[in-house]
Parts: structure tokens; C-alpha cells; sequence
């Protein structure tokens, strides 16, 4: 098997089937899909058991409990999978008919890459493209490789570059040596995940937009901004990296510059009413409370490559 493909949904029945249909279209087609429903309270189960007789289809598992964490439904369905490479499909985006073929393809070019991601396209909860990218430069259709460890020191630790599941293919062979702790971060444990992953092998981006990473107000990421488990999770993350890239004193003062600037864009209007975000600001003040000075010298070393993003 070369693909194995999970989709771990909650509650996203009206973009599930796009989701699903844009999985079983895939050019390459040696694939097999794991559907993994955690206690959805809309039409989601209907919707999944209406591919029951697919033979690319391997389980539908539907929770009786929720778990609270999609990184729980992860680990069930790396456990459940044959193939070779392993795509996480988030059961809210979609995907361009040749996305496994690309990415699966530059994979096998490569056999000292660890996983191979494409650039995404956003767009809102009825497909329409919004005004916003990740990567402002544009989809030039370049192949890149890094050095995973590079890779993580420069891109990573700044912020998570690999943003979204759903534009990632990597090797199963990669699992033995991730941590299980990225499952404790609810709301951004893919960061720590990704870093675990990279730190094992080479990093391949396809300059090309194969990916559909939809917004909407439903998501869990959005919804967590206000009461602040978004930024515990982000901080305690950050504090890792810390500790893990031995990070000097001026790039920590670069990395809390990056991250002050951040929380007060996403917390402006809003902070003072806040309790949870004050508090947020309190617990974390290496990373959260900085000073122009440090908002500074970030943009200085953003500018000369220093801890680029």
C-alpha cells in the first residue's frame, strides 16, 4: 500500500463530502482511507456510512464519546495504517486531483525526504477564495529541499511554516521517533509534530497550490483565540523550542519580538476586557509582553534572514 489516508472529523457534515470526493479522485490511486467520526452531532455519520461500500474504504470508526482532541484520532489512525506515506486530510478542506501524485512523486525522487508538503489556497465555508496567503511571494511550481534540522531552526521555530495537515504527505517510518506529547497542545500540536518529523530528514515544498484550507467559524482554532488556550498552547510550544534549538539570548529576544507583535495585532480591542488573555500575558511575559525594542530587533533579523520566517 502506498498511501494511507486518514480524514478525522467533527462536525463538518456540510464539507465532508468534498472532502472525501477529493480523496477517492486522486490520480494515484493505490491508496486506502481511513474515516474516523469523534462524536458528531450532525449529519456527519450519514454522510460517511454513504461510502461504506467503497472498497478504498477500509474502516469507518464512529466515536461514542467526543474526545475533546483531533491529535487522539491521529494517533488511532497511524496505528490502523498500511501504507507507506500517510496523509492526515482534514475533513473541512480539500484537495487537487493530483496532490498525492506530486507530493508522493517528489517523495520517491527523494529517499532522504521525510515529508513533502504543497502551498494551499484558502478559502471561506462555500469554497469562495479569500483575499489572504501564506505565502505572499506566490506558487512559482518551484521544488524545494531543506535540511530538516535547518529547516526547523530557521522556519519552524518562528512559527509553524507547515500550517495546515491537510497539505502534508510524509513517511509512516518517521512515527517511532515523534514524542507523544505533542497530543498535550489541543489546539496547535501539529507544530510540535511537524518539528518531530522534520528533525529526521529532508523537507521537500512544492511551490503550487494543491491544497484547499478552509476558514470558517466553526473552526477549532478560531474558536480558541479568545479565552486563550490558543496562546497557552502557542507558549508552551515556543518554550520547547527554547529549550530544544538552544536558542541564544538575542534570538530569544527575536522570537518574543515576533510573538508580542502577533498577540497584540489578534488581541487589540480586546485585551483589556480579556481576563483569560491578561492572564495569558502575565503567565507568559517572555514571549507575550516584549517591547518595541524587541518588536525591533525581530523585523532587524526578519530583514537579514535572522530566524526568517
Amino acid at each position: 500500500m502506498k498511501v494511507s489516508v486518514i480524514i478525522p472529523n467533527y462536525n463538518h457534515a456540510p464539507y465532508l463530502r468534498e472532502r472525501i470526493d477529493s480523496v477517492l479522485s486522486q490520480t494515484l490511486t493505490d491508496l486506502e482511507v481511513f474515516l474516523l467520526d469523534d462524536c458528531s452531532t450532525d449529519d456527519s455519520r450519514a454522510v460517511m456510512d454513504s461510502y461504506r461500500h467503497d472498497p478504498r474504504v477500509r474502516q469507518i470508526i464512529f466515536n461514542e464519546h467526543n474526545s475533546g482532541n483531533t491529535f487522539l484520532q491521529w494517533q488511532r489512525g497511524f496505528a490502523l495504517a498500511q501504507g507507506e506515506y500517510l496523509w492526515v486530510a482534514e475533513s473541512d478542506d480539500a484537495a487537487e486531483p493530483n496532490f498525492l501524485e506530486t507530493l508522493v512523486g517528489e517523495l520517491d525522487r527523494n529517499p532522504q525526504a521525510v515529508l513533502a508538503y504543497s502551498h494551499s489556497r484558502m478559502v471561506g465555508s462555500q469554497g469562495e477564495p479569500l483575499d489572504f496567503t501564506w505565502h505572499p511571494k506566490g506558487s512559482s511550481g518551484k521544488i524545494l529541499t531543506y535540511d530538516g534540522p535547518w529547516f526547523n531552526r530557521h522556519r519552524m521555530v518562528v512559527q509553524n511554516n507547515v500550517y495546515n495537515a491537510s497539505m502534508v504527505v510524509f513517511r509512516k517510518s518517521t512515527l517511532a521517533a515523534i514524542p507523544a506529547d505533542y497530543q498535550q497542545y489541543r489546539y496547535c500540536g501539529d507544530w510540535l509534530f511537524w518539528v518531530g518529523v522534520c528533525e529526521q530528514g529532508q523537507v521537500i515544498e512544492v511551490c503550487r497550490v494543491l491544497n484547499r484550507y478552509r476558514q470558517h467559524p466553526q473552526k477549532v482554532t478560531a474558536n480558541s483565540q479568545l479565552d486563550g488556550r490558543k496562546w497557552r498552547d502557542i507558549g508552551g510550544i515556543l518554550r520547547h523550542f527554547i529549550t530544544l534549538f538552544h536558542l541564544t539570548p538575542l534570538q530569544q529576544r527575536c522570537l518574543r519580538g515576533r510573538w508580542t507583535k502577533r498577540f497584540n495585532k489578534e488581541s487589540r480591542g480586546i485585551l483589556a476586557t480579556s481576563p483569560a488573555l491578561l492572564d495569558i500575558r502575565s503567565t507568559f511575559p517572555d514571549l507575550y509582553a516584549g517591547t518595541s525594542l524587541d518588536i525591533f530587533l525581530y523585523e532587524f533579523c526578519k530583514l537579514f534572514g535572522f530566524l526568517k520566517q
